[in-house]
């Protein structure tokens, strides 16, 4: 059990928007606190209008919105930005 929590906390601390510099745990309680729309919330976290990380960022926001947390998923939607941005920096 001690690995899934190290590696959900490992997830939660990953960048989700390089823009807004706000890790995937920041996401979270941005998204929690706010009764904002998605365009709106977004710009909580991103402090942009860009579309970079649209993908990751919304599923977030929904999955927050139905109260469960899928980090794997998040994580694989980073990384596959990542890989179509060309940089596997992390």
């Amino acid at each position: 059990m001690s690995f899934c929590n190290d590696h959900m906390n490992k997830i939660g601390d990953k960048i989700i928007c390089e823009c807004g510099d706000k890790s995937v745990d920041e996401a979270i309680a941005l998204f929690s606190e706010t009764t904002l729309p998605y365009k709106k919330a977004k710009k909580l976290v991103t402090g942009c209008n860009k579309t970079c990380c649209r993908r990751p960022l919304m599923r977030l926001f929904d999955m927050v919105q139905f109260g469960e947390i899928d980090y794997d998923e998040i994580d694989f939607l980073i990384e596959q930005r990542k890989i179509k941005e060309g940089g596997d920096d992390e």
